[in-house]
């Protein structure tokens, strides 16, 4: 990668982590708050109504915005058939599920979902309206605009949320923590250069759905696959279960959220500049993966291991059933950390019908084993949704291999030294907890494996991998400085 765009790259990356980082520290700790005020029920029917409104925004969000970054040549014509087309698809949206609501209440068996989805539709079309600005800020690898803006944006809805919730509005709290924080973001990022025209162009839509739309259907795949998982789950284990699963399952996401969308969206624009030079692309790509696997290994483990001091003391004891979800939920960012660039890497290679390809393979199967384990319990379906996801990693160390012209064990080579440390520091955990006193809190247990965990796991690395620890202190040293060069 040439060095001006790997400083970019570097530089685009820690400002969209830092976004990651700090919207999933908003979440988290508003989560926290409201888990505390709230009832399970009431996570459960607003991750109900979600389901819909996540499907639809996987639609808006990523059929143009991501063709706008991967193209090579853009003039506005291309922005301004993007902007329209867009806004037109999240309106119908909309309508769709003000329509569809009370339906959808009736066959799930929850009244209260009704009201809930007619409202947060509305978050539909004002994430639209700033779906093209994005996208731009992308393209130019300005991250630090996006981060600025969506913090903002994000910390009202939150502050709003918690209000609420303390002066009694119940389940209203969320809604309006959702509603306040999509329309904060949508002005702040609309403030800039750019703004739409009356104009729209038959030629540049067919040029940027005959891209848009591998990408927009292997999100909207993947995307139903996990609200699908969300929506067996409430309709045959009830609400309150639902909501154990939504405290284990969010948690997960919060965590993969603190840099999966940063990676995708600075590889996706990294990936694409280099798209014609195979060489510097496999280079990329190698270093990127082991640097993930790097952080995202012992983050999966760890999680598995503390799963029950981190529940009681994040939440308290009613939350207690959440604790064998989150164990075996953990383990599936050991999967997406080997997998954190690839959707960029097929996309910006144009491939994205291998995304699609893959997306639908990995939902059928998540699926078909979650209807076939329903009957033993919901552990058993957490068990192999979890197991797919491990278990089909090969196949995509197959395509990237052929894609690169690279070994198989060229490809898989980044999990080796993360998984060989992981493994040092799980021991070393199960250890430290079996001599623990069985009367210290929660938080004090946590704390102490934690930096127990976290020390293990530092020092395998360095003794054992002295080249990767080194290539990781390089990439934070060249995030910090504020030259973009090594300290």
């Amino acid at each position: 990668m040439p060095h001006n765009l790997a400083k970019r790259s570097i530089k685009g990356f820690a400002w969209a982590a830092s976004e990651s980082i700090g919207v999933a520290a908003i979440s988290f700790v508003t989560f926290v708050i409201l888990a505390r005020l709230l009832e399970p029920q009431d996570f459960g029917v607003v991750a109900l109504a979600t389901v819909f409104v996540f499907f639809c925004n996987l639609l808006t969000g990523h059929t143009f915005a991501d063709a706008i970054v991967q193209r090579r040549d853009l003039d506005p014509s291309h922005l301004d058939t993007a902007f329209w087309s867009t806004l037109g698809v999240a309106l119908v949206l909309m309508a769709g599920c003000l329509a569809a609501a009370d339906l959808a209440a009736d066959l799930l068996g929850e009244p209260g979902l009704a009201d809930v989805l007619k409202w947060l539709s509305l978050v539909i079309p004002l994430s639209a309206v700033s779906s093209v600005q994005l996208a731009l800020f992308r393209r130019d690898m300005r991250f630090d605009a996006i981060a600025r803006r969506t913090l903002a944006g994000r910390g009202l809805g939150a502050g709003v949320g918690i209000a609420m919730a303390v002066a009694g509005y119940g389940i209203w709290s969320l809604v309006a923590q959702q509603l306040v924080g999509q329309l904060a973001t949508t002005i702040a990022l609309m403030i800039g250069p750019w703004r739409p025209r009356w104009r729209f162009s038959q030629a540049r839509f067919r040029e940027m759905w005959g891209f848009g739309f591998y990408v927009s259907s292997a999100q909207i795949v993947t995307g139903a696959g996990e609200q699908a998982l969300i929506l067996v789950i409430g309709a045959l284990f009830g609400s309150t279960t639902l909501g154990y699963f939504a405290v284990a399952w969010r948690t997960v996401q919060l965590i993969k959220s603190l840099v999966s969308s940063a990676v995708y969206h600075v590889g996706l624009s990294a990936f694409s500049r280099l798209q014609h030079d195979t060489v510097a692309v496999s280079g990329a790509f190698l270093k990127a993966t082991r640097i993930s696997c790097l952080a995202g290994f012992p983050v999966a483990i760890g999680i598995a291991l503390v799963a029950e001091p981190f529940i009681l003391a994040a939440f308290d004891a009613k939350w207690h059933a959440s604790v064998p979800l989150l164990s075996v939920l953990a383990l599936e960012l050991v999967a997406a950390s080997y997998g954190m660039f690839l959707s960029a890497l097929y996309r910006a290679m144009n491939r994205p019908g291998w995304s699609l390809a893959m997306s639908l393979v990995y939902t059928l199967a998540g699926l078909a084993g979650v209807l076939a384990a329903a009957p033993y319990g919901i552990q058993a379906v957490v068990a192999v949704w979890v197991g797919r996801a491990l278990l089909l990693m090969p196949f995509h160390v197959v395509l990237v291999a052929r894609l690169l012209s690279r070994p198989v064990a060229w490809v898989s080579g980044p999990a080796v030294a993360p998984l060989v440390a992981a493994a040092c520091m799980a021991a070393g955990v199960a250890l430290v907890h079996l001599a623990l006193p069985r009367d210290l809190p929660p938080l004090a247990v946590l704390c102490i494996l934690g930096s127990m965990g976290s020390a293990i796991y530092v020092a395998a690395i360095r003794l054992l991998f002295p080249g990767l620890a080194d290539l990781a202190l390089r990439a934070v040293s060249m995030a910090a400085s504020p030259s973009g060069k090594p300290s």
